[in-house]
């Protein structure tokens, strides 16, 4: 399948992704992993990317606004994130409105979570 993005990427004219790029999106996608490890729950209910989205945010501090200098983080990478890794880990899709069917949030397990 790699293949098949390089042959993408080549008739887009997009360039490859930088050492620095690769790395960033490498350390992300090992965060995100860590994260859904400790906070999302595959298997019944369901779940906004909005709900995601802001407990990843409560779960890494350094990501814990979008625009931050040190580590700018947009919640449409959030987002990438999420729907790779519920794909990958949970054969899931998010419907239209956002919503993930079969997998949430342990709240539990997130100390800052709004009351």
């Amino acid at each position: 399948s790699a293949g098949f993005w390089e042959v993408g990427r080549l008739a887009a004219r997009e360039k490859a992704p930088t050492r620095l790029e690769y790395e960033r999106d490498e350390l992300l996608a090992s965060e995100f992993e860590d994260f859904a490890a400790s906070r999302l729950v595959v298997g019944r209910g369901s779940c906004h990317r909005s709900d995601v989205i802001g407990a990843f945010r409560r779960y890494n501090p350094k990501y814990r606004t979008a625009d931050s200098e040190s580590y700018p983080l947009g919640d449409l990478e959030i987002e990438r994130l999420l729907r790779d890794w519920a794909r990958r880990s949970a054969g899931l899709e998010m419907s239209s409105a956002g919503f993930f069917n079969g997998v949430f949030v342990d709240g539990a397990a997130d100390a800052f979570r709004p009351r």
